[in-house]
């Protein structure tokens, strides 16, 4: 019971039913093995009622789940035994000698691999993933394991019909029996996520005011808890997909608490941009002319408490509305007098914290202005606005909370329970569903990265290329900027074309608007198919399953088709196709988990039949005690495979003598060949892996942060662009393209996560630097998190004395931001060394700070209120761009870890040490990465 109750947002009794539900199942499935009246009925293959229960139709979470997996597996078992008999059919219309009698079933199975891996094993359709599978399982069974497969046509088809409807309806029955059809999964999730939000911003304010004795232990527990609530952002989003096309029965639709997703990540950027600083400490913070900051703390405090209570409200409610009604009082009006009060007080904090702010900040500036020798602000003070300015943008966010809550509540209020089930569509198909059993979910899409970019011509290079031809394309647009139209030559003008010049009119054609428009449509079809990710992976699938099962189809008496037969060869066939993999690091983690497995059951199996021998009520009690500890590993543990290769390994080594008396192999044997062909099929996925178009994590790692500084690059660019923009017109398809790109990192950011993890998981002769490599990551996601404050500190800046009149400034700032940020690029996408000096974007920095301190200081010096409360943004946008640069400058020293620096001035003679300096690139405007 304890271990069930610490996983995070899961009831444990809702996971105790299910549970109890597996292990009823394995003890149906057992029993339906050793029962001679009913187990006849799958003959020789009875034992694999078992194997196909844990691999396709094992219980999940909720009914809704379980009605779903049965009816998409059903479906793909029915094609995969009917596609299978028609080729046995059609071969044993055939000779029994004949090779085509052998032919057919190679040219069925290999004709439905290639479509099964294109079309749906990884990139596609996740969701018939499963019953792909299960078609090419029974095939691989049906069509490899007689010696003539002209032989036995409908006995093998009434075998897997019953073998594969037999795990189906158990599973179902046992489900039905003990699983509710309500699932509060994503509902939980959601509520989970803003307790780790809350919890975030409580330790938050214990830290920026508390001693500065507990401070360290404070920043490592705001540390680890920023990466937790990172991780939940992210779930969130995933757990939506799946929720949203599940089946399931509640009140509520799961899209009608979706814009809390995007207000949960909102809510972590604020905690990251405006208060993740780890100087900052507000305790014994004095402003100039100010004994005790208890005035300024207290609304500081009060507007946090307001947040945590908010925080707390649409908590309680999200668990009402999905599956928790016993934490609701009969008439409801409890939760909308807790949102209307919360929505109240959060309104009133936030204004008392707004005049604050701003009448401190006024006092600031007027002592500054007045003072006779001007002293420099603290950048604790900078720190405090910031902080203040992050409370006030998440105060925001909330009343957009409660008020998506309260519309839940009316909702809730008025309706009545009903059946939720998804549009069947594309989009359907290509979601994982939640309960996926497979470590293939630590695997990338194969084609998010799209083709290598160095075979592929830019847009400046194909516009160049046509002008060069003298092409007219001015009505074609090929890239994302319109190719300019050009003039034809004379020397290919009309009049050179007749048919006394058959090659000028070839030549002609060739260069016409709409031949060069199916020119370059055709080039990207074939680049696309030339560098897809999803064909090579098919074609190693296909090569691999068609030399694995070479012996399989040899003449009956031949050596090669004994041996098969003798070591029972489909699961070496099986194996292969489960544990290759997208990348060479995945293939490694479910290779190992799965020999793993093996071993310990196969381990497990031998001592049940000394135990047992053929004793039914033995076999039975042993295999279901096994399942115990197996549902523990698949339910609560992250190697959820080793779980299910343990339970798939004990049916053939268990009921081998009690399905087939006169089998005379050793049960000994039986479980050390289990295990070789086991290993054989994962021997060979790994070389496959390695050798046939490898993709190896670190290189896929180094490419996608690549990708994602140019992804950065194009987002500080497009803020800063806005920013320029004649009179701050930010167009609704400005901040949209913005978003996507946020969305864009973000997704990019998580991919690199998953990467890392694959590499974990490789072995490899060359130590990685892992902690290098996660610093990085590390130091991405916080250049996120400050460009996305960075641009909602902008929208409130004052634009005169900060834009417009530092104009030179500001240009000089965001030159050198982006050239770090592209020598970083190049640098992961070259594997080169960087420059040894670089523009200096601190010392750019410093210039436009002390500018804008100038405007805004003759500004204020004229009309001491023309600013009003935009003169704390822009105490705010300095704080900022201080941790933008100081977070290049770390990603600057970073890549020089990685790949060094080209260095060029290692040493100053002696006659010039007293002009220049090799590490004092300060004052001269210039970065060392030296």
């Amino acid at each position: 019971m304890q271990v069930l109750s610490v996983l995070p947002g899961i009831p444990s009794k809702f996971l105790h039913r299910r549970a109890l539900a597996r292990i009823l199942s394995t003890f149906l499935c057992a029993v339906a093995i050793v029962l001679r009246p009913v187990s006849r009925f799958g003959g020789q293959y009875a034992f694999l009622v078992l194997v196909i229960k844990e691999l396709f139709f094992s219980v999940q979470a909720d009914l809704a789940q379980q009605v779903e997996v049965t009816v998409l597996n059903v479906t793909g078992a029915l094609f995969g035994i009917g596609a299978s008999t028609l080729a046995k059919f059609i071969a044993s219309q055939f000779d029994r000698h004949s090779v085509y009698t052998r032919l057919i079933p190679a040219i069925r199975l290999l004709r439905r691999l290639i479509p099964l891996i294109v079309g749906f094993l990884r990139s596609r359709l996740p969701r018939l993933l499963l019953a792909t599978r299960i078609t090419f399982f029974v095939s691989i069974w049906i069509l490899t394991n007689d010696s003539n497969p002209a032989d036995n046509v409908n006995l093998d088809a009434t075998d897997f019909l019953w073998v594969t409807l037999a795990p189906a309806v158990i599973c179902l029955f046992s489900s039905m029996l003990l699983l509710h059809w309500t699932s509060a999964h994503f509902g939980d999730e959601v509520s989970a996520a803003f307790v780790t939000v809350r919890n975030c911003l409580s330790m938050s304010l214990d830290k920026a005011f508390s001693n500065y004795g507990a401070k360290d232990t404070a920043s490592t527990g705001l540390r680890q808890m920023h990466k937790e609530l990172l991780q939940k952002s992210i779930s969130i989003n995933a757990a939506y997909s799946e929720a949203a096309f599940e089946l399931r029965i509640g009140r509520l639709s799961v899209k009608s608490i979706k814009p809390l997703i995007g207000i949960i990540e909102h809510l972590r950027r604020e905690l990251s941009w405006g208060m993740s600083f780890s100087t900052a400490n507000f305790a014994r913070l004095d402003a100039p002319g100010h004994h005790s900051l208890d005035a300024f703390k207290d609304p500081i405090l009060d507007l946090g408490h307001a947040l945590l209570m908010s925080m707390k409200a649409v908590e309680h409610l999200i668990l009402l509305g999905f599956g928790h009604p016993e934490t609701a009082d009969p008439s409801g009006l409890l939760q909308h007098m807790s949102v209307a009060a919360a929505a109240q007080q959060l309104l009133e904090k936030r204004d008392a914290l707004r005049n604050q702010l701003q009448a401190i900040s006024d006092e600031v500036d007027l002592e500054q202005r007045t003072a006779e020798h001007r002293t420099p602000l603290s950048r604790d003070f900078f720190d405090l606005c910031l902080f203040v300015i992050s409370l006030l943008q998440m105060a925001h966010e909330m009343r957009n909370a409660l008020q998506v809550t309260e519309n839940l509540m009316t909702i809730y209020e008025s309706s009545s329970l009903r059946l939720w089930y998804p549009h069947l569509s594309m989009a359907w198909l290509g979601v994982t569903p939640r309960t996926f059993i497979l470590d293939e979910r630590t695997g990338i899409p194969l084609d998010n990265e799209g083709p290598e970019p160095d075979n592929n011509l830019s847009s400046a290079e194909t516009e160049e290329g046509l002008a060069e031809q003298g092409s007219v394309t001015g009505h074609y647009e090929f890239s994302s900027a319109p190719i300019s139209a050009t003039i034809q030559s004379e020397k290919y003008s009309k009049k050179s074309v007749s048919a006394r010049h058959p090659r000028s009119l070839l030549h002609y054609l060739w260069r016409t608007p709409f031949v060069l428009y199916i020119r370059l449509r055709l080039s990207k079809i074939f680049r696309a198919v030339q560098h897809s990710n999803s064909l090579r992976h098919a074609l190693k699938n296909a090569a691999g399953v068609a030399l694995l099962s070479l012996p399989a189809f040899l003449p009956g008496d031949s050596p090669g088709r004994r041996w098969y037969t003798s070591v029972h060869g489909p699961w070496m066939l099986i194996t292969y196709i489960w544990v290759l993999e997208t990348n060479t690091g995945a293939t490694w983690r479910v290779g190992y988990l799965r020999i793993s497995g093996t071993i310990i059951g196969a381990v497990y199996a031998y001592i049940t039949w000394l135990i047992c021998k053929t004793n039914p009520y033995g076999m039975i009690t042993l295999v279901t005690a096994a399942d115990i500890p197996i549902t523990w590993i698949i339910m609560y543990t992250k190697v959820s495979s080793m779980g299910v290769v343990m339970s798939i390994t004990l049916p053939p080594i268990v009921f081998a003598r009690y399905i087939d008396p006169s089998q005379t192999i050793p049960v000994a044997s039986l479980a050390v060949i289990r295990g070789l062909m086991i290993g054989a099929g994962i021997i060979a996925a790994l070389l496959v892996a390695h050798f046939a178009f490898p993709r190896h994590p670190r290189v896929l790692f180094l490419s996608n942060t690549s990708r994602t500084l140019s992804l950065l690059s194009q987002l500080y660019l497009a803020l800063s662009r806005n920013l320029f923009t004649e009179g701050h017109v930010y167009l609704r398809n400005d901040k949209y393209k913005t978003l996507r790109l946020e969305m864009e990192i973000r997704s990019a950011l998580h991919r690199l996560s998953i990467l890392m993890t694959a590499m974990d998981d490789e072995l490899s002769l060359v130590p990685k630097p892992m902690r290098l490599y996660r610093e990085i990551a590390s130091n991405l996601q916080k250049v996120l998190d400050l460009l996305t404050g960075l641009r909602k500190v902008r929208e409130n800046i004052p634009r005169k004395e900060t834009v417009a009149s530092v104009f030179k400034e500001r240009r000089e700032l965001v030159s050198c931001v982006c050239i770090s940020l592209f020598a970083c690029e190049h640098a992961f996408r070259a594997r080169q060394p960087l420059p040894q000096f670089l523009p200096s974007a601190r010392h750019a920095l410093e210039i436009l700070t002390s500018h804008v301190d100038e405007r805004i200081k003759e500004t204020r010096h004229n009309d001491p209120h023309s600013m009003g409360f935009s003169l704390v943004y822009a105490f705010a946008e300095k704080e900022v761009l201080k941790d933008l640069v100081e977070t290049i400058e770390e990603l600057l020293s970073l890549t020089r870890k990685a790949f060094g620096s080209s260095t060029w001035l290692t040493y100053v003679p002696q006659g010039y040490r007293s002009h220049v300096s090799v590490h004092d690139e300060g004052s001269h405007g210039w970065y060392s990465t030296f």
